[in-house]
């Protein structure tokens, strides 16, 4: 039931019509295909993106290690135009290192150090030929560049006409390679399928927000693993939505770079009478197997974290329910709501949602 977020050390998109145009500073970054004037073939861009290894190897700890956990690189679409109705995104392992620079998109002039289409940095530029084994690139001939990746490690995503345009890729078998230093961590390549790249009938333009962006929308790399555990004890498990739940230890306000465990308390709407010592209004009781949490930003609607059966699964031990979250993932001075959903035994599904909020401190 732990989701943990990791940012970008450095990202930036490279441009084909532009192969000494840096752009490490710009706060978008774009995957485009734009056909040339000629109209026999097309100009392209593509991403380079890349996290901290220290922090990708500290994570995969927490998680228990190799075969434990999955890893997924989010990026959110900032604008979308003229895109085909089916496509995939592809995603690669850079096999050359390279320098973000501090460049924006059509900056004049131009910033045209470290990282372009054509150059890595300042003294290299991209391979062409004579690539090392298992490496490949794809370009223009007259653009030579667009980076460098290694074959044997491609994962994918596809989307179709109506589906969201943010990306979940999964790229545990990537990760798993940089974590144990099989495959050196230069990071990701993001670019379109080949039959839409370089296609000079295709133009399109797709937009997501950079690590710079001033938005809450910056990419991500999720490493998800499933540590809930489910003991009851001497709890009796509710069994319908005749249920009120509470976050009865939420503060309200808390540190980043740090875990917290939320208690969460349940109990029926009408208690059943019982000739105990105590009020039966503050007897716990044990939500069912099947809960989850989820986080929601107060101000936009949008699920930080959504629910999911296998890594947001709501714990139980004799003392109540409770679940673990990690505060590195969440933007500091925003709201955070707490929503908790359950499937109980008659097959009615409950969210509660109490309006238990809180946000991360500076």
């Amino acid at each position: 039931m732990a989701i943990y977020k990791i940012y970008p050390e450095k990202d930036t998109t490279i441009y084909s019509a532009y192969p000494l145009m840096n752009t490490g500073l710009d706060q978008i970054l774009e995957i485009q295909n734009q056909p040339s004037s000629s109209n026999e073939d097309a100009q392209v861009s593509r991403i380079l993106i890349q996290f901290p290894l220290s922090e990708i190897q500290q994570t995969i700890v927490k998680a228990g290690g190799p075969g434990n956990y999955k890893a997924f690189l989010k990026l959110f679409v900032a604008d979308a135009t003229e895109l085909p109705d089916n496509y995939d995104l592809v995603v690669n392992p850079v096999s050359q290192s390279w320098e973000v620079g501090t460049g924006r998109f059509l900056y004049d002039p131009s910033v045209t150090t470290d990282c372009t289409w054509e150059q890595r940095n300042n003294t290299n530029n991209w391979r062409t030929s004579s690539f090392v084994a298992n490496t490949t690139a794809s370009f223009r001939l007259d653009s030579p560049g667009g980076a460098t990746w290694y074959i044997l490690f491609e994962d994918s995503q596809s989307f179709a006409i109506n589906s969201t345009k943010d990306t979940d890729i999964e790229v545990t078998d990537i990760v798993g390679n940089f974590n144990n230093l099989n495959v050196p961590n230069n990071g990701f390549l993001i670019r379109m399928e080949s039959g839409y790249e370089f296609n000079p009938s295709s133009s399109y333009s797709l937009k997501f927000f950079s690590k710079d962006t001033h938005t809450i929308y910056p990419p991500q790399l999720e490493i998800r693993w499933n540590d809930s555990v489910y003991n009851t004890g001497s709890l009796t498990v509710l069994s319908n939505d005749n249920t009120t739940v509470t976050v009865g230890n939420n503060i309200g306000q808390y540190n980043r770079d740090t875990k917290y465990q939320f208690r969460v308390n349940a109990r029926p709407v009408y208690p059943t009478r019982q000739f105990v010592t105590q009020s039966v209004y503050i007897l716990n009781q044990a939500l069912p197997s099947a809960s989850y949490y989820a986080l929601q930003d107060v101000d936009t609607g949008d699920y930080v974290i959504d629910y999911d059966n296998n890594y947001t699964k709501v714990s139980c031990d004799p003392n109540g329910n409770y679940f673990d979250l990690y505060m590195n993932g969440l933007q500091p001075e925003r709201l955070y709501k707490i929503l908790i959903k359950s499937t109980f035994v008659d097959g009615s599904t409950m969210v509660f949602d109490n309006q238990y909020t809180f946000k991360i401190n500076k």
